[in-house]
């Protein structure tokens, strides 16, 4: 009788040794582990093993009892020097029998994922109005976990049907560009539009630049500002999330969650008017747009004789990096401080609109 395996066998690849086993039983209609350890010059336990391999892949079978006239004789005929006889079986009939379980038990996980996932949805409508309603009576809501602030995020994306209008005031780290890249696959392709408003200085990165085409790709709008003052996202004109720099313990990344139809008009207008005075994102080629548009807003820092570490706030870049920038402009104009090269700059038309 043939025993049903419940799970997958577990054996090596199958050898020289396996498949001539196996020639040998269709050719010689059975096969007998011991006639063939003596006929092959192997030793037993290593043809015993091969046929236990083929066995629990039932391409092998134990052979129904041959009649009195042909049983074999001598140290085959009983008892423990009986030499087992196996048949071989059919390869087609053979994987039905090592992969039925197999899909058998897969078919019963998904029965029962769907069965789970019925119980859990069954909460749905309880978290939707109690999401509404919680909504209604928050005007505005202290996120100050990060698990709070993405969930929400996630929510109010996932809701979200005509509109989210973003601006982002500095370089975001891989993870939350990949995390951005996620929210927005998911929105264009529910045909959600996406407007994001970045400084001109993250265009000075690369890998930023191959962000914002990718999201450009994805039907993305992206332009480009001297300054954006903070981080904003605005959801269908009726939820703004915007950094909250205060209430939030330890690093103060805490956010926002502002629903009051007033304070959300009053944002959401502030945003257009900074995406109406923006330059678009085309391209990989903007780089030296950027640089340009850095440039002249760098030249503006200079001759306002705003602090470095202001200035590097604003342009969203490290003071370094800021520093780094003055010192070329310096020597390209050839200034001798930093109001002299605003000066300079001003007289040689570098400033004018």
């Amino acid at each position: 009788m043939d025993r049903t395996a419940t799970e997958v066998p577990q054996l090596s690849p199958l050898s020289d040794l396996h498949v001539l086993l196996y020639r040998m039983a269709l050719e010689q209609g059975r096969l007998r582990p011991k006639a063939a350890a003596r006929r092959l010059d192997v030793p037993r336990a290593v043809v015993r093993a091969a046929v236990d391999d083929l066995s629990r892949l039932h391409l092998l079978r134990p052979a129904e009892e041959a009649p009195d006239a042909a049983r074999p004789t001598g140290e085959h005929a009983t008892g423990a020097g009986r030499d087992t006889e196996y048949a071989a079986r059919n390869p087609d009939v053979a994987v039905t029998h090592v992969t039925g379980p197999i899909e058998a038990r897969i078919q019963q996980l998904h029965r029962e994922s769907e069965r789970m996932s019925s119980h859990v949805l069954a909460m749905k409508p309880v978290f939707e109005e109690s999401w509404h309603g919680h909504f209604t009576r928050t005007p505005i809501e202290y996120l100050t976990l990060p698990d709070a602030i993405r969930s929400a995020l996630e929510r109010l994306s996932a809701t979200a049907r005509t509109e989210v209008a973003a601006a982002h005031p500095d370089v975001p780290d891989p993870a939350a560009l990949e995390e951005g890249l996620q929210r927005t696959t998911e929105l264009t392709g529910r045909g959600v539009l996406v407007r994001t408003l970045y400084p001109h200085s993250v265009l000075t990165h690369a890998h930023v630049q191959q962000h914002l085409n990718r999201m450009a790709e994805l039907g993305a709008r992206v332009r480009t500002t001297a300054h954006v003052p903070d981080r904003v996202l605005i959801f269908d004109a009726g939820t703004a999330v915007l950094a909250d720099h205060g209430s939030s313990p330890g690093d103060g990344k805490g956010a926002l969650a502002v629903r009051d139809p007033s304070l959300v008009r009053f944002l959401y207008r502030s945003w257009e008017s900074a995406w109406e005075s923006a330059r678009p994102f085309t391209g990989s080629g903007d780089d030296g747009s950027a640089k340009d548009e850095l440039r002249r807003s760098i030249l503006e820092l200079l001759e306002s004789g705003m602090k470095d570490g202001m200035a590097a706030r604003r342009l969203a870049m490290s003071v370094t990096t800021y520093r780094r920038h003055v010192t070329e402009l310096l020597a390209e104009l050839g200034a001798q401080s930093r109001f002299q090269a605003g000066s300079y700059a001003r007289r040689a038309g570098l400033l004018d609109d």
